[in-house]
Parts: C-alpha cells; sequence; structure tokens
C-alpha cells in the first residue's frame, strides 16, 4: 500500500545509470508494481484467476435477487470485431453491461478513470446486446453500461456500491460485499507479487 515494494524500477530510482529497470521476466522498460500486477505475462494466470472470481462474487449475488446473468457473451460489432463483456444483468426491462476491472492505484482518480473507460467499451454493442437479452421483444426502461473497477491496493470505488444497489442489495450486504471484494483484490496483489519475485527465471 506504501508502494514501496522492491521492483527494479523502485530500487534504481537515483540510479538509473547503474541499475536495470526492465522487467526480470518479460523485458518491459519498467519492472513497477502497476506492471507485475496487471500487465506481465509471468503473472496473467493469476490476474484471469481473481478477475473471474470477482465476477463470480457478483454474479452470485445478483442471481440471489433474481436477475438473469450472461457471463461473457461472445458479442460482434458492426465491423464483425469480437467483444465479450464481463458480466449482462438482466430483470424486469432493466439491464447492466458491466466490465470488471482491478487497477493499481496511481492517482485519486485511477478508479474514476477505468470505470469511464470500462462504461464506453461495450457501447457500441447496444444493438446486440438488445438482441442478446430480448430488449425488443420487451419494453426496455434501460441498458446501462457500468465499469466496476477495484483498487490492486485496496481501496473501493465509491460508485461501484450504485451497482449493487440497483441489483437489490440491502446496505448490510452491499458493506459486506464492498469489504470482501477489496480484502480480496489487495491480498490477490501480495500473491501475484510473490508469484512474480519466487518465479525463477
Amino acid at each position: 500500500r506504501a508502494n514501496v515494494y522492491p521492483t527494479r524500477e523502485f530500487l534504481a530510482r537515483g540510479r538509473h545509470d547503474v541499475c536495470v529497470r526492465s522487467c526480470r521476466h518479460c523485458g518491459a522498460d519498467y519492472e513497477t508494481a502497476a506492471h507485475v500486477i496487471g500487465n506481465c505475462p509471468i503473472t496473467q494466470d493469476a490476474s484471469i484467476k481473481r478477475h473471474n472470481s470477482i465476477c463470480e462474487t457478483l454474479s452470485c449475488e445478483a442471481r440471489k435477487e433474481g436477475w438473469i446473468v450472461f457471463q461473457e457473451p461472445y458479442l460482434k460489432d458492426d465491423q464483425n470485431e469480437i467483444f465479450k463483456p464481463d458480466l449482462i444483468f438482466v430483470k424486469e426491462g432493466k439491464a447492466f453491461v458491466v466490465d470488471v476491472t482491478v487497477r493499481y492505484e496511481h492517482n485519486n482518480s485511477s478508479l474514476k478513470e477505468a470505470a469511464a473507460e470500462k462504461a464506453r467499451k461495450y457501447q457500441r454493442l447496444l444493438p446486440q446486446i438488445c438482441d442478446l437479452t430480448n430488449a425488443t421483444a420487451v419494453e426496455f426502461v434501460a441498458v446501462e453500461f457500468v465499469g466496476f473497477p477495484l483498487g490492486a491496493q485496496g481501496k473501493w470505488h465509491e460508485k461501484n456500491a450504485e451497482l449493487l444497489q440497483a441489483l437489490g442489495l440491502s446496505k448490510t450486504r452491499q458493506g459486506r460485499i464492498a469489504q470482501a471484494l477489496a480484502s480480496r483484490a489487495l491480498f490477490s496483489f501480495v500473491d501475484i507479487v510473490h508469484t512474480f519475485s519466487s518465479t525463477a527465471r
């Protein structure tokens, strides 16, 4: 959380001429904590496992509240490019297209920016999502695109609570889920860093 894990980039600060800053595994220019948890191929499997675990928790909570859940449906846009939104929740004329991400908190706006980025990503798929969810067969109130970011260091994005509330979770349940997901993101960060540092090159 203090951003002092001894990555090569951290150890090279002030000593660029004598220290290597590139990733020990993939050769990226800078071995930073953000690179380790989000970009390095050596930790990709652990990152996917973390991502899927978060999606599964959201899916289970939505199903408990009576939502129909589509997980990673294959959809093609008008240019025939394939996309896989993480989750689509459908209930009573309402649909949420949710994309989950875990981001390193570079600054106070990192999660807000990630949420906006993810919300924009699938807006081009509105016609395909309407077909998938039979929106043309019922009177849909709205299809809403939602980015659901979590901080790798355990920061909770306040706007995430709006989705949990819209799904029908009680205030108490919202708090428990928020705490569980934030803790999972943080502890998986620790596991991923351990995997990165202990994997033999």
